[in-house]
């Protein structure tokens, strides 16, 4: 864990929890109902909202018998202060709008379509296999996505000319189904990357003062107010993003998907990125000129030796996102911005 004491009232320097089990914390402290449940149950409100099930948080520490709760961390590592996502699961917000949209756009669906979104895991449920017959129905397309902690990884088997591999989301389109809602055939899948950061330490000094200053299940109603006094626990013991990590360990896994999203049966490749991850891939990649059609999407220039640009020749997408952090919504939403 990082060694950085509690910084000083009225710090803004440095690194802070910014959102704790969804809500956010610093610089200013979200006082909402929806945080006071949140927070006091321990739940993870963006695996409640995709699986309309309360669930809790799944970040989880050796000796601690609770999840932590850190979903972002505020750092100006890049020279702005910015919000670096710590947990994938913060990307799935209550409307799936990073994952809508390249639904959307690597299976050609127009935005004012409704699409029906669903984690694997709710399958057993005759509740949501009733929304898969009502959207067949009303002829609005159905898709199953899983992850980790929704269905699973899907691993790639190595072979003798490639390594294994495992994506972060498979989302896969449900082509027809039975009378009781139960898929039957499936369409093209898609393959949905996930960016979060590194950190050169552990946020977990922060995450317990938080902790306390909220226990678990506590019917105290002053906590944010206190909190509000003393926000700069916030930063106690937290370190800054690993930028050339965060680089390293994804760069050669986009590439070999982007390779694999070529398949007839694959309806592309999309990976997210929020924009302090992008600003300092931006370094890595040579800071390249992108190209804006007149549809905003931006392409990497075309290679001299050919007139397509490189997304012309693959399915693949990078999405770059924020946190909307004027949202009225607790938690706040997600913006793609390029």
């Amino acid at each position: 864990m990082g060694s950085r004491p509690t910084p000083p009232k009225g710090c803004t320097n440095g690194n802070f929890v910014a959102e704790w089990f969804g809500h956010r914390v610093w610089p200013t402290v979200d006082q909402s109902r929806a945080a006071c449940i949140d927070q006091g149950s321990r739940l993870c409100p963006f695996l409640t909202a995709a699986t309309e099930q309360r669930t809790l948080c799944v970040k989880r520490a050796s000796g601690w018998k609770e999840p932590y709760g850190v979903c972002t961390i505020s750092s100006d590592s890049n020279g702005p202060r910015q919000d670096w996502i710590a947990c994938p699961n913060r990307t799935l917000d209550q409307h799936f709008t990073l994952l809508a949209s390249a639904v959307h756009a690597a299976y050609g669906i127009s935005e004012d379509q409704q699409i029906l979104l669903l984690p694997l895991t709710v399958l057993h449920r005759p509740d949501q296999r009733k929304r898969i017959v009502n959207a067949f129905r009303t002829r609005n397309r159905v898709f199953l996505f899983s992850s980790q902690k929704l269905g699973g990884e899907i691993d790639l088997p190595e072979t003798d000319a490639s390594p294994g591999a495992a994506v972060d989301v498979s989302v896969i389109e449900v082509s027809e189904v039975d009378k009781e809602g139960k898929p039957a055939r499936f369409g093209d899948h898609l393959f949905y990357e996930i960016q979060t950061a590194d950190f050169h330490g552990s946020p977990l000094h922060a995450a317990e003062l938080l902790r306390n200053s909220c226990p678990a299940c506590s019917a105290a109603k002053g906590y944010h107010k206190d909190l509000n006094a003393r926000v700069e626990i916030c930063g106690t013991g937290v370190e800054g993003p690993n930028k050339a990590n965060i680089f390293k360990r994804t760069i050669y896994q986009m590439i070999f998907k982007i390779e694999l999203s070529r398949s007839p049966e694959c309806a592309g490749f999309a990976i997210v990125l929020p924009v302090p991850v992008w600003e300092s891939w931006l370094r890595h990649l040579g800071r390249p000129q992108l190209i804006e059609d007149d549809q905003r999407w931006l392409s990497l220039p075309s290679p001299a030796e050919t007139k397509e640009t490189s997304g012309e020749r693959s399915g693949a997408t990078v999405y770059v996102f924020d946190i909307d952090r004027d949202s009225r919504e607790s938690p706040n939403l997600l913006n793609i911005v390029q």
